[in-house]
């Protein structure tokens, strides 16, 4: 009985000793969720990258443009891992013209980058200004420091998109951080030049694209062909001293064909550029001065001081200009077969850190500066256009330039300047050459031909 007793008793004890080792150990839980919480709750809320699948936005190396787009869907804010561990301050690279400043555009995106660090006050950003291009440019200037003083390379910096293919070993792979309705909403060339390698390396954010400028005074019907062109017998100014004219009239022969690899410049079609070039400038059509026009810049000077009745101008100068000239019109470049295409340009954001809480930082204020309802009205301050296309309607306020714009930008070309440097250099040779019969056409085009093999 004793015996039985003491068993009851020191069961009873093992018992308890149980129940209290259980005890202890949910209190412990009990507090350790309490401290994790309280420590949780203070981190800043941030955005965490998110890899969107890549395989239905990827682009060939071809400069042709896709006509069907995919539909932008939006998709739920991300957030970055960036912890509160002190203050973070990104250097920016950038040229003055997207950098804040005195300007109307340069105003806007101050207000923007003030509400930014107002909105997340750990983050600071230092602008340093550079040249846009040439030595000492942005891009000379990131792939010198990245080749010696790597340590030295900023967090962030603004690029030519022309330029991200040269410049993308240095930038930072962003497929984690672009949410998948901002790679859906970009126009196709726009697609196409952020993804150099097949990586998205820069985000698109500013655009600008070709098209006619005309005279309705004097040319009541703006030509859709080479053969209206030179039937009409208007002036018509095109930039054939540089690459522009030439890269449009042969995208338009060559770079809309289905199969198109957009590599290389092959003779037949090149041929017929060289021949209409020749046949407008012997017709009167093309004015002797096109020979020493480089570039569009250049091309709305002559036409503003009525010195020849139509040109192939930048839209954003049109932009800039149509209220001075209120009989300026615009309308497709004409073209072999009347059909639409154009050469589009533009710049965006990358990143260059590779430090990870750097990297979020710099996608989080990348983030806030394409939103539509902050990128829309420093473009139009800027009179650029949007690389996206649900801005298109809020950056430009006439409705039917708008929907000419987004044919336009549908359809444009954005050819590699170093799949076509090599041949540049002949052709620009070659054009003088064939206008003043020192070269036939053909035989430039196969000499441009063979180079660009």
């Amino acid at each position: 009985m004793q015996i039985q007793t003491a068993c009851a008793i020191i069961a009873t004890e093992e018992f308890w000793v149980k129940r209290v080792r259980i005890y202890f150990i949910a209190g412990v839980i009990f507090l350790g969720a309490i401290f994790l919480t309280s420590c949780a709750a203070s981190v800043p809320a941030s955005l965490t990258p998110t890899r969107a699948s890549s395989s239905a936005n990827d682009q060939t190396s071809t400069p042709v443009a896709h006509t069907t787009a995919p539909i932008a869907t939006r998709s739920a804010p991300a957030s970055t891992p960036i912890t509160a561990t002190g203050a973070i301050t990104l250097t920016l690279w950038t040229s003055e013209e997207f950098a804040p400043g005195a300007t109307p555009a340069g105003k806007v995106l101050s207000a923007q980058f003030d509400s930014f660090t107002a909105a997340y006050p750990n983050i600071h950003i230092e602008v340093a200004l550079k040249k846009a291009y040439g030595k000492g440019g942005l891009l000379d200037y990131l792939l010198t420091t990245s080749a010696i003083v790597p340590t030295q390379l900023p967090d962030l910096i603004a690029l030519d998109l022309a330029e991200a293919q040269q410049a993308a070993e240095v930038l930072q792979p962003l497929d984690a951080w672009i949410p998948a309705d901002t790679q859906n909403d970009l126009f196709p060339f726009a697609r196409q030049a952020a993804r150099p390698q097949n990586q998205w390396r820069i985000v698109p954010f500013a655009a600008d694209v070709q098209h006619l400028v005309y005279d309705r005074g004097i040319v009541p019907t703006p030509p859709r062909t080479w053969d209206d062109a030179l039937k009409q017998k208007q002036t018509l100014l095109m930039p054939v001293g540089g690459d522009d004219a030439f890269l449009l009239q042969y995208g338009a022969l060559a770079w809309l064909e289905p199969g198109a690899t957009g590599v290389g410049f092959e003779a037949s079609a090149t041929t017929q550029v060289l021949n209409f070039f020749k046949r407008a400038h012997d017709l009167g059509v093309m004015p002797d001065s096109a020979i020493n026009i480089m570039n569009v810049s250049e091309s709305w000077s002559p036409f503003a001081a009525n010195q020849v009745a139509m040109a192939q101008v930048a839209a954003s100068r049109y932009l800039v200009e149509r209220d001075k000239l209120p009989n300026a019109q615009y309308a497709p470049i004409p073209t072999r077969d009347g059909r639409t295409a154009t050469l589009a340009t533009g710049w965006g954001w990358a990143i260059t850190t590779r430090a990870p809480t750097r990297q979020a930082a710099a996608a989080r204020l990348i983030q806030w500066l394409t939103q539509t309802d902050r990128l829309a009205p420093y473009l139009r301050a800027a009179r650029r256009l949007p690389a996206q296309r649900a801005a298109l309607g809020l950056v430009v306020e006439s409705y039917g330039y708008a929907i000419f714009l987004r044919e336009q930008l549908d359809r444009a070309f954005f050819p590699s300047a170093a799949m076509y440097a090599k041949s540049a250099e002949v052709w620009r040779v070659a054009i003088p050459a064939v206008w003043s019969g020192q070269m036939t056409p053909e035989d430039a085009a196969r000499t441009i031909a063979a180079v660009s093999k």
